[in-house]
């Protein structure tokens, strides 16, 4: 039986898109917070293993010690860094958008894939955020808010839909865009 994709002219074919190169960035850096923690330590180790005072310290020459502890936090950090890589990686690669003839679809997830359909007749408001950093890089963050979720959201939960990094430029005709078709869709059902 053959398991390839359904050409029927009937059967939309839809084009999911990347966030963009740099979105690949913010991913890395937002898993980054122990690879840092344990790169300072490192560094500390290492420096202090360096210092001349630890072979003569009561308890006999520790630099041997001091060395061995600095040469597996390096280890510990390319670990963690590389694993931090990859994880950001696999959620970059696997975090996409498509506009639909009737909704905007994002898929994402590593192990648990979860694909979102935001019908256009039900977006309300496309918010676009730019904290310091996404400005120095030229990055946005799109928020779409539907009909019926914006009551049910609290401070700090996020939308229901949502491309977290997005070109500047891009971020800015999408959000244009979502909000024409769902202007065209709401004047359309009301004909």
């Amino acid at each position: 039986m053959d398991e390839g994709p359904i050409t029927h002219p009937g059967v939309p074919q839809e084009v999911y898109h990347r966030m963009g190169k740099k979105t690949f960035w913010i991913f890395l850096l937002e898993r980054m917070n122990a690879a840092f923690v344990i790169l300072i330590l490192a560094v500390g180790l290492t420096t202090v293993a360096g210092q001349s005072s630890l072979a003569k310290t009561p308890m006999g020459d520790l630099s041997g010690v001091a060395m061995l502890a600095a040469w597996a936090a390096w280890a510990i950090f390319l670990i963690v860094f590389g694993v931090s890589f990859l994880v950001a990686w696999l959620i970059y690669a696997n975090y996409k958008y498509c506009l639909g003839d009737d909704s905007l679809k994002i898929k994402r997830g590593i192990i648990d894939k979860e694909e979102v359909a935001i019908p256009y007749r039900q977006i309300q408001d496309v918010d676009l955020h730019r904290d310091l950093t996404f400005q120095m890089l030229g990055l946005s963050r799109l928020d779409i808010l539907t009909a019926g979720r914006e009551d049910e959201r609290k401070d700090g939960d996020e939308s229901e839909g949502q491309l977290p990094a997005l070109d500047k430029d891009l971020a800015e005709w999408l959000q244009a865009e979502l909000l024409r078709r769902a202007n065209v869709q709401k004047v359309t059902e009301e004909k």
